[in-house]
């Protein structure tokens, strides 16, 4: 990253003197044609011109121009174009240059105010570029009246150019925010699918992961938090008997009474097929958790009435582990994947 750093501050440094060499270069041109022209306003016109036309700086008050520096940039550019060219003896292509100048304003920021901003900045540059000619303090190579000719030719020209250019920026400009409001509607749409379970609706295993840390990070002694890891038993039934269309409204079913009562700060996610995690936050203690459990389990346990009329039904093996204390949200989230697999255990041998 060193290298093309500094050449990119070497280039900016080679702008000032290099604008500065060609203006200098066109002055002494002009002197060997006979034209009276005026080489040190032009030359340090062409510096400043340099500066401000260095990439960096123009990059920066790009950024800024439409904010807090206002129409400035433009202003100090269409005055150095105006000081160097009347120098030199070319106020008469003053109103073209700066009009040309003006053209970037108005694009950058295509706004009815800097149009008008643009337009009188490109005025008053030509007005004082003709009126040093016409007060006998620069030379010009055409007299003063023509000069006018010739300027307010090139502003008729130009100044409808330039509404043109702000219309067309602005219709760039609304595509661009359509088109930006549509990549973030998908990419929220994307976020969503990969953080939800498309069949539930419920959070994902991905999803889990953000409530799940926040809620293990915020455990204490008062306000202690649960994790309930819970399986369906005799869901593979279900599916084997009536299809896996069955099943998925089964699940729907399960989902809607699991999430049935939960408080605003309690977060319901399926982890896999038939598994779903409850995390549970502010308790007061621990057995209020296993009271949750063993509600949630007599819930399941009531008959689901799927569409097609058929009468299913099953159970679940439910795990709780409690923290008191900030912890490690998998190491939380472990422990009640295996309390629940005890459990299951428990009721294998028991049937």
């Amino acid at each position: 990253m060193a290298a093309p750093r500094a050449a990119g501050w070497v280039a900016d440094l080679a702008w000032p003197p290099g604008v500065a060499l060609v203006i200098a270069a066109l002055g002494l041109f002009a002197r060997w044609a006979g034209l009276d022209v005026h080489l040190v306003p032009a030359v340090v016109g062409g510096f400043l011109l340099g500066v401000q036309g260095a990439p960096r700086m123009r990059v920066h008050t790009d950024n800024r121009g439409a904010t807090s520096w206002g129409p400035w940039p433009l202003v100090v550019s269409c005055v150095l174009i105006g000081t160097v060219l009347t120098s030199l003896g070319l106020g008469v292509v003053v109103p073209g240059a700066c009009a040309t100048a003006g053209v970037y304003g108005v694009l950058t920021v295509p706004t009815t105010r800097r149009l008008l901003e643009t337009i009188a900045c490109i005025v008053g540059c030509s007005g004082l570029a003709f009126g040093v000619q016409a007060l006998g303090w620069v030379g010009g190579i055409v007299g003063v009246l023509p000069g006018l000719l010739i300027g307010t030719a090139l502003l008729c020209f130009f100044f409808p150019v330039l509404n043109n250019v702000v219309e067309f920026s602005r219709r760039a400009q609304a595509t661009a925010d359509a088109l930006e409001a549509e990549r973030r509607e998908h990419v929220e749409v994307l976020e969503r699918a990969a953080a939800h379970d498309t069949l539930t609706g419920l959070l994902g295993r991905r999803g889990l992961e953000e409530p799940l840390a926040r809620a293990a990070a915020a455990a204490t002694p008062a306000a202690m938090t649960a994790v309930l890891y819970l399986d369906l038993d005799g869901f593979k039934a279900v599916n084997d008997t009536h299809g896996h269309g069955a099943g998925d409204e089964l699940l729907t079913v399960v989902a809607s009474r699991l999430s049935r009562g939960r408080r605003a700060g309690d977060v319901v996610a399926r982890t896999g097929g038939d598994e779903f995690v409850i995390v549970l936050t502010g308790l007061t203690d621990a057995s209020q958790a296993t009271a949750v459990a063993a509600g949630l389990r007599r819930d399941l346990e009531q008959d689901v009435v799927l569409g097609d009329g058929t009468v299913v039904s099953v159970g679940a093996s439910t795990g709780v582990a409690v923290a008191s204390h900030p912890c490690d949200p998998d190491e939380l989230l472990s422990e009640a994947d295996e309390a629940m697999y005890a459990e299951k255990r428990r009721t294998t041998r028991s049937a």
